[in-house]
Protein backbone atom coordinates (compact mmCIF):
# COMPACT_ATOMS: atom_id res chain seq x y z
CA UNK A 1 0.00 0.00 0.00
CA UNK A 2 1.34 3.42 -1.31
CA UNK A 3 1.83 6.36 1.16
CA UNK A 4 1.19 9.68 0.04
CA UNK A 5 3.25 12.56 2.40
CA UNK A 6 0.60 15.20 2.28
CA UNK A 7 1.48 18.84 3.60
CA UNK A 8 -1.34 20.82 4.49
CA UNK A 9 -0.19 23.32 6.52
CA UNK A 10 3.28 25.52 6.42
CA UNK A 11 3.04 28.46 8.45
CA UNK A 12 5.95 30.50 9.49
CA UNK A 13 6.36 31.58 13.13
CA UNK A 14 8.58 34.61 13.61
CA UNK A 15 8.55 34.83 16.97
CA UNK A 16 10.69 38.06 17.35
CA UNK A 17 10.09 39.76 20.77
CA UNK A 18 6.41 38.53 20.37
CA UNK A 19 4.19 40.95 22.10
CA UNK A 20 0.13 39.97 23.43
CA UNK A 21 -2.75 41.63 22.42
CA UNK A 22 -4.70 43.48 25.53
CA UNK A 23 -8.15 42.45 23.28
CA UNK A 24 -8.51 39.75 20.79
CA UNK A 25 -11.21 38.94 18.84
CA UNK A 26 -11.60 35.53 16.50
CA UNK A 27 -15.18 35.43 15.73
CA UNK A 28 -14.96 32.07 15.58
CA UNK A 29 -18.55 31.64 15.90
CA UNK A 30 -18.67 34.07 18.40
CA UNK A 31 -18.73 37.81 19.15
CA UNK A 32 -17.01 37.46 21.86
CA UNK A 33 -13.26 38.52 23.03
CA UNK A 34 -11.18 35.44 23.29
CA UNK A 35 -11.07 35.95 27.25
CA UNK A 36 -14.74 36.04 27.43
CA UNK A 37 -14.54 39.44 28.75
CA UNK A 38 -16.70 41.90 27.02
CA UNK A 39 -18.37 41.10 23.68
CA UNK A 40 -19.47 43.09 20.20
CA UNK A 41 -23.33 44.13 20.42
CA UNK A 42 -25.27 43.29 17.44
CA UNK A 43 -27.09 40.76 15.23
CA UNK A 44 -24.29 38.35 13.78
CA UNK A 45 -23.72 37.19 10.79
CA UNK A 46 -21.12 34.32 10.68
CA UNK A 47 -19.39 33.53 7.21
CA UNK A 48 -16.36 31.88 5.78
CA UNK A 49 -13.02 33.17 7.28
CA UNK A 50 -9.79 33.81 4.64
CA UNK A 51 -9.28 29.87 5.14
CA UNK A 52 -12.25 28.71 4.28
CA UNK A 53 -13.54 28.09 8.14
CA UNK A 54 -17.49 27.93 8.29
CA UNK A 55 -18.75 30.39 10.90
CA UNK A 56 -14.85 31.59 11.17
CA UNK A 57 -15.10 35.47 10.02
CA UNK A 58 -17.87 38.10 10.69
CA UNK A 59 -20.14 40.03 7.84
CA UNK A 60 -20.93 43.65 7.89
CA UNK A 61 -23.78 44.99 4.94
CA UNK A 62 -24.69 48.35 5.59
CA UNK A 63 -24.30 47.68 9.94
CA UNK A 64 -21.78 48.26 12.33
CA UNK A 65 -21.44 46.64 15.94
CA UNK A 66 -19.58 48.48 19.26
CA UNK A 67 -17.64 46.66 22.16
CA UNK A 68 -17.18 48.29 25.10
CA UNK A 69 -13.41 47.99 25.60
CA UNK A 70 -11.80 49.74 28.77
CA UNK A 71 -8.52 49.33 28.74
CA UNK A 72 -8.73 50.84 25.36
CA UNK A 73 -4.84 52.51 24.64
CA UNK A 74 -5.83 56.37 25.62
CA UNK A 75 -4.47 59.74 24.86
CA UNK A 76 -1.27 59.82 23.01
CA UNK A 77 0.03 56.57 24.67
CA UNK A 78 1.25 54.05 22.22
CA UNK A 79 -0.74 51.74 20.48
CA UNK A 80 -0.86 48.81 17.76
CA UNK A 81 -3.87 47.30 15.84
CA UNK A 82 -4.39 44.66 13.28
CA UNK A 83 -7.43 43.19 11.63
CA UNK A 84 -7.98 40.84 8.80
CA UNK A 85 -10.50 42.27 6.46
CA UNK A 86 -12.32 41.22 2.62
CA UNK A 87 -14.22 44.25 1.00
CA UNK A 88 -17.29 43.18 -0.96
CA UNK A 89 -17.96 46.08 -2.33
CA UNK A 90 -15.62 49.33 -2.64
CA UNK A 91 -17.24 51.61 -4.67
CA UNK A 92 -18.33 52.87 -1.55
CA UNK A 93 -16.38 54.06 1.67
CA UNK A 94 -15.82 51.53 4.18
CA UNK A 95 -15.15 52.41 7.89
CA UNK A 96 -13.36 49.39 9.41
CA UNK A 97 -12.54 50.42 12.83
CA UNK A 98 -12.61 53.30 15.01
CA UNK A 99 -12.85 54.41 18.71
CA UNK A 100 -12.31 57.94 20.03
CA UNK A 101 -15.10 61.20 20.20
CA UNK A 102 -15.51 63.59 16.61
CA UNK A 103 -12.84 66.04 17.81
CA UNK A 104 -9.60 67.05 16.64
CA UNK A 105 -7.37 63.90 17.32
CA UNK A 106 -9.11 62.60 19.77
CA UNK A 107 -10.35 60.46 17.40
CA UNK A 108 -8.35 57.28 16.26
CA UNK A 109 -9.15 54.69 13.27
CA UNK A 110 -9.24 53.25 9.82
CA UNK A 111 -11.31 53.55 7.15
CA UNK A 112 -10.83 52.66 2.99
CA UNK A 113 -12.44 55.12 0.78
CA UNK A 114 -14.47 54.15 -2.05
CA UNK A 115 -13.09 53.86 -5.46
CA UNK A 116 -14.12 53.22 -8.98
CA UNK A 117 -10.15 52.53 -10.07
CA UNK A 118 -7.65 50.08 -9.30
CA UNK A 119 -6.26 52.46 -6.18
CA UNK A 120 -8.19 53.98 -3.13
CA UNK A 121 -6.88 56.38 -0.49
CA UNK A 122 -6.48 54.40 2.84
CA UNK A 123 -6.97 56.38 6.00
CA UNK A 124 -5.69 56.59 9.62
CA UNK A 125 -7.96 59.16 10.96
CA UNK A 126 -7.33 60.96 13.78
CA UNK A 127 -10.40 63.60 13.46
CA UNK A 128 -9.07 66.73 11.46
CA UNK A 129 -7.37 66.77 8.01
CA UNK A 130 -3.70 67.30 9.80
CA UNK A 131 -4.24 64.49 12.08
CA UNK A 132 -4.91 61.88 9.34
CA UNK A 133 -2.69 59.92 7.80
CA UNK A 134 -3.43 58.65 4.14
CA UNK A 135 -1.71 56.35 1.37
CA UNK A 136 -3.32 55.41 -1.72
CA UNK A 137 -3.15 51.91 -2.19
CA UNK A 138 -4.03 49.37 -5.33
CA UNK A 139 -7.08 47.76 -4.08
CA UNK A 140 -9.31 44.39 -4.91
CA UNK A 141 -12.81 43.61 -4.17
CA UNK A 142 -13.48 40.11 -2.28
CA UNK A 143 -9.61 39.69 -1.64
CA UNK A 144 -8.28 39.56 2.44
CA UNK A 145 -6.01 41.79 3.51
CA UNK A 146 -4.19 42.17 6.57
CA UNK A 147 -4.30 45.73 7.76
CA UNK A 148 -2.03 47.06 10.76
CA UNK A 149 -1.63 50.35 12.62
CA UNK A 150 0.76 51.10 14.81
CA UNK A 151 1.97 54.41 16.96
CA UNK A 152 4.30 55.15 19.41
CA UNK A 153 3.75 58.50 20.81
CA UNK A 154 5.19 59.92 17.81
CA UNK A 155 5.26 58.46 14.56
CA UNK A 156 1.85 56.73 12.96
CA UNK A 157 2.00 53.83 10.70
CA UNK A 158 0.12 51.81 8.06
CA UNK A 159 1.04 48.79 6.79
CA UNK A 160 -1.07 45.93 4.66
CA UNK A 161 0.16 42.35 4.78
CA UNK A 162 3.36 43.08 6.16
CA UNK A 163 4.54 45.78 4.26
CA UNK A 164 4.71 49.61 5.24
CA UNK A 165 2.45 51.56 3.24
CA UNK A 166 3.47 54.82 4.83
CA UNK A 167 5.07 56.14 7.99
CA UNK A 168 4.20 60.20 9.48
CA UNK A 169 5.80 62.11 11.81
CA UNK A 170 4.53 65.17 14.07
CA UNK A 171 1.06 63.74 14.57
CA UNK A 172 0.33 64.26 18.50
CA UNK A 173 -2.97 61.87 19.11
CA UNK A 174 -5.56 63.00 22.10
CA UNK A 175 -7.48 59.58 22.16
CA UNK A 176 -10.50 59.52 24.38
CA UNK A 177 -13.15 56.71 24.44
CA UNK A 178 -13.27 53.16 25.07
CA UNK A 179 -16.32 52.02 22.52
CA UNK A 180 -14.61 50.05 20.07
CA UNK A 181 -16.82 50.36 16.24
CA UNK A 182 -16.71 48.21 13.72
CA UNK A 183 -18.22 49.84 10.43
CA UNK A 184 -18.75 53.02 11.51
CA UNK A 185 -17.04 56.16 12.10
CA UNK A 186 -18.01 58.10 14.97
CA UNK A 187 -21.57 57.20 14.56
CA UNK A 188 -21.90 57.11 10.78
CA UNK A 189 -22.44 54.07 9.41
CA UNK A 190 -21.03 52.39 5.95
CA UNK A 191 -19.26 49.15 5.34
CA UNK A 192 -19.67 46.21 3.17
CA UNK A 193 -16.73 43.66 4.43
CA UNK A 194 -15.45 40.66 6.33
CA UNK A 195 -14.12 41.18 9.72
CA UNK A 196 -11.64 38.80 10.82
CA UNK A 197 -8.99 38.29 13.57
CA UNK A 198 -9.42 41.66 15.09
CA UNK A 199 -6.07 42.23 17.82
CA UNK A 200 -5.68 45.54 20.01
CA UNK A 201 -2.26 46.07 21.74
CA UNK A 202 -1.10 48.67 23.95
CA UNK A 203 2.45 49.08 22.38
CA UNK A 204 3.71 49.82 19.15
CA UNK A 205 4.89 46.65 17.01
CA UNK A 206 8.19 47.13 15.12
CA UNK A 207 8.24 46.13 11.71
CA UNK A 208 9.60 42.58 12.68
CA UNK A 209 6.46 41.95 14.97
CA UNK A 210 4.33 43.00 11.93
CA UNK A 211 5.73 40.93 9.73
CA UNK A 212 6.12 38.14 12.26
CA UNK A 213 1.96 38.73 12.69
CA UNK A 214 1.43 38.49 9.31
CA UNK A 215 2.80 35.62 8.48
CA UNK A 216 1.32 33.60 11.74
CA UNK A 217 -2.12 34.44 10.42
CA UNK A 218 -1.98 34.44 6.54
CA UNK A 219 -4.12 31.31 5.41
CA UNK A 220 -2.36 28.20 5.00
CA UNK A 221 -0.94 27.33 1.77
CA UNK A 222 -0.96 23.42 0.58
CA UNK A 223 1.43 22.05 -0.95
CA UNK A 224 1.12 18.46 -2.44
CA UNK A 225 4.40 16.20 -2.05
CA UNK A 226 4.50 13.72 -4.80
CA UNK A 227 4.76 10.37 -3.87
CA UNK A 228 8.44 8.41 -4.02
CA UNK A 229 8.09 6.52 -7.08
CA UNK A 230 8.18 2.48 -6.38
CA UNK A 231 7.94 -0.71 -7.79
CA UNK A 232 5.25 -3.17 -7.32
CA UNK A 233 6.09 -7.23 -7.23
CA UNK A 234 3.49 -9.26 -8.91
CA UNK A 235 3.45 -13.00 -9.41
CA UNK A 236 2.55 -14.83 -12.71
CA UNK A 237 2.42 -18.38 -13.39
CA UNK A 238 5.71 -18.73 -10.53
CA UNK A 239 7.29 -15.88 -11.90
CA UNK A 240 8.11 -12.59 -10.02
CA UNK A 241 7.64 -9.36 -12.48
CA UNK A 242 9.03 -5.67 -11.54
CA UNK A 243 6.12 -2.97 -12.84
CA UNK A 244 8.10 -0.26 -13.92
CA UNK A 245 8.45 2.84 -11.43
CA UNK A 246 5.86 5.30 -11.60
CA UNK A 247 6.99 8.74 -12.70
CA UNK A 248 6.38 11.76 -11.04
CA UNK A 249 3.40 14.14 -12.13
CA UNK A 250 2.47 17.35 -11.31
CA UNK A 251 -1.24 16.48 -10.55
CA UNK A 252 -2.32 17.56 -6.91
CA UNK A 253 -3.30 14.28 -6.11
CA UNK A 254 -5.73 11.56 -7.44
CA UNK A 255 -8.22 9.55 -5.13
CA UNK A 256 -6.42 6.15 -6.40
CA UNK A 257 -2.79 7.83 -4.51
CA UNK A 258 -4.94 8.00 -1.52
CA UNK A 259 -4.64 3.97 -0.23
CA UNK A 260 -6.58 1.61 -1.43
CA UNK A 261 -9.99 3.39 -0.02
CA UNK A 262 -11.95 5.80 -3.14
CA UNK A 263 -11.77 9.69 -1.75
CA UNK A 264 -13.36 12.68 -2.90
CA UNK A 265 -11.19 15.26 -3.16
CA UNK A 266 -12.06 18.67 -3.02
CA UNK A 267 -9.96 21.99 -3.53
CA UNK A 268 -11.12 25.58 -2.44
CA UNK A 269 -9.99 29.15 -2.33
CA UNK A 270 -11.57 32.31 -0.58
CA UNK A 271 -14.28 29.52 0.81
CA UNK A 272 -15.10 28.32 -3.04
CA UNK A 273 -14.67 25.33 -4.13
CA UNK A 274 -12.57 25.80 -7.51
CA UNK A 275 -11.77 21.81 -7.99
CA UNK A 276 -13.92 18.87 -7.42
CA UNK A 277 -15.17 16.11 -9.66
CA UNK A 278 -15.52 12.80 -10.77
CA UNK A 279 -12.18 13.57 -13.04
CA UNK A 280 -9.97 14.37 -10.14
CA UNK A 281 -7.22 15.72 -12.08
CA UNK A 282 -5.64 18.93 -11.98
CA UNK A 283 -2.11 19.74 -12.63
CA UNK A 284 -0.55 22.41 -9.54
CA UNK A 285 0.94 24.80 -12.44
CA UNK A 286 -2.47 25.61 -13.55
CA UNK A 287 -3.39 26.97 -9.86
CA UNK A 288 -2.72 30.96 -9.79
CA UNK A 289 -1.12 32.00 -7.22
CA UNK A 290 -3.17 32.48 -4.07
CA UNK A 291 -3.94 30.42 -1.23
CA UNK A 292 -5.82 27.42 -1.09
CA UNK A 293 -8.01 24.81 1.60
CA UNK A 294 -7.60 21.22 0.60
CA UNK A 295 -10.85 18.72 1.43
CA UNK A 296 -10.52 15.22 1.37
CA UNK A 297 -13.56 13.15 2.43
CA UNK A 298 -14.47 9.56 1.82
CA UNK A 299 -16.58 8.44 -1.09
CA UNK A 300 -19.83 7.21 -0.40
CA UNK A 301 -20.05 3.18 -0.73
CA UNK A 302 -21.82 1.66 -3.75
Amino acid sequence: MKKLLLTLMFVSYLNVNAQNPIQEFNFNGTLNNTANTTSFIGANNFVADRAGLVKGAQRLTNKAMEAVVDNLPQGNGPRSVSVWVKLNDIASANYIWGYGTAYNAQYCGLLQQGTTSSNSDLSLAGWGASNDVIVSTPLAKDTWYNYTITYDGKVSKIYRNGELLKSAEGITRSTKGNIFRLGEINTTVGINADIDDLKIYDVALTLEQVIALYNSSKPVRIAAVEPVSTAKTVKKDGVKAKTAPKSASSAIIAPADLNDVPKNVEVFSQGEKIYGSSNNTMSINDLPEGTYLLKITNAPSN
